[in-house]
């Protein structure tokens, strides 16, 4: 005879008490709720975060992008490789290293980037919007320090 388990969040599972259970959920509640108001927009979390990282330090190598983003440097080159074909971002020689390279934003970068917050904005609020300014707060505190 089959048994039901129920299934999900507070369902007393073994796997309810697992943080990485959890922060795995979220994270594809994000990315579907991402690519949805990004519809149109050829931008994964990845490939806005690396605009993101060019527009706010104007001169920054790829490693450095890489080291910011938590990625590996063979990712943050496949990355930058895209945003390069899309003409969001330009490749210019690092001055200081001949072997690295800067990405720059363009004209249309910086417009991906303007057209794209909005989104951002309502993609964070369908995920995060039941939590108090206090409880985004703490959470992004407690994300930020599992991440240190």
């Amino acid at each position: 005879m089959a048994t039901s388990t129920k299934k999900g969040p507070g369902t007393g599972l073994l796997l309810d008490d697992i943080v990485g259970y959890h922060l795995r959920r979220a994270q594809l509640r994000y990315f579907a709720g991402f690519a949805a108001v990004m519809e149109g927009l050829p931008l994964t979390p990845m490939l806005l975060g690396t605009l993101l990282i060019v527009d706010e330090h104007p001169g920054v190598n790829q490693s450095d992008i890489a080291e910011i983003l938590g990625a590996d440097r063979s990712t943050l080159v496949r990355l930058v490789d895209q945003l390069e074909a899309q003409g969001l971002v330009v490749r210019k020689p690092d001055p200081a290293d001949r072997r690295s390279c800067i990405p720059t934003l363009t004209e249309a970068g910086r417009s991906a980037i303007a057209r794209a917050l909005p989104r951002v904005a309502a993609s964070e609020e369908e995920l995060a919007g039941s939590l108090s300014e206090e409880e985004r707060a703490t959470l992004l505190a407690l994300l930020r320090r599992i991440n240190s």
